[in-house]
């Protein structure tokens, strides 16, 4: 089972590498998008905020700002329970206050080094299809330039979630007891007991 996941992973990592991205940034060019500099998609109010950040994310987010990962993360939520009771969750979110932590007088304390899922948002791809969503820069016009660069992000955070899948897979040995704490978090990096 393991096995064939990886293989049709293995699959999809050679798909998203073939990615023609001047094609998708011709799509991204006839959607439209202008950010509004309104953080809507960092705040609350707004509709579901969490950010699923990975673990070279973590690691370049702590080399650039000093933090540790426990400043700033938390486990995914989760209701996978192993046979003594423990959380079993796959990847961290980022920790949020109602908005985002790292929101601060609606600018990004940390936009140089922020997860893919902010520099590409509100576009993501899923089975090689470009999506958008809900965003008030939607419509707005986008250069050539900026559209060749949000189509290189996108592919790069395909390749890198797949990848991440991918070496998650290959360390994960189930939902199994025994660590230190109540809660395991499995990543590609292997389990973390908190």
């Amino acid at each position: 089972m393991k096995e064939t996941k990886i293989a049709s992973l293995t699959k999809a990592l050679d798909k998203a590498a073939s990615i023609d991205e001047k094609r998708l940034a011709h799509e991204i060019r006839a959607i439209g998008f202008a950010c509004r500099n309104c953080a809507q998609c960092c705040r609350a109010e707004y509709g579901d905020n969490t950010v699923f950040i990975f673990p070279f994310e973590i690691r370049r987010i702590c080399e650039k700002t000093g933090l540790v990962r426990e400043d700033f993360v938390i486990p995914a939520p989760s209701e996978d329970r192993d046979s003594e009771g423990n959380i079993h969750t796959f990847e961290w979110v980022l920790r949020k206050n109602g908005d985002c932590i790292f929101l601060k007088k609606g600018l990004c304390r940390i936009y140089e080094c922020r997860p893919y899922i902010c520099k590409t948002y509100p576009f993501y791809l899923m089975d090689g299809r470009l999506m958008a969503s809900e965003c008030m820069g939607l419509g707005g016009a986008i250069n050539y330039e900026e559209s060749m660069k949000l189509a290189r992000l996108l592919k790069e955070r395909c390749i890198a979630e797949i990848k991440e899948s991918i070496l998650l897979l290959e360390k994960f040995n189930g939902f199994k007891p025994g660590g230190k704490g109540n809660i395991c978090v499995h990543d590609s990096d292997g389990e973390h007991w908190i």
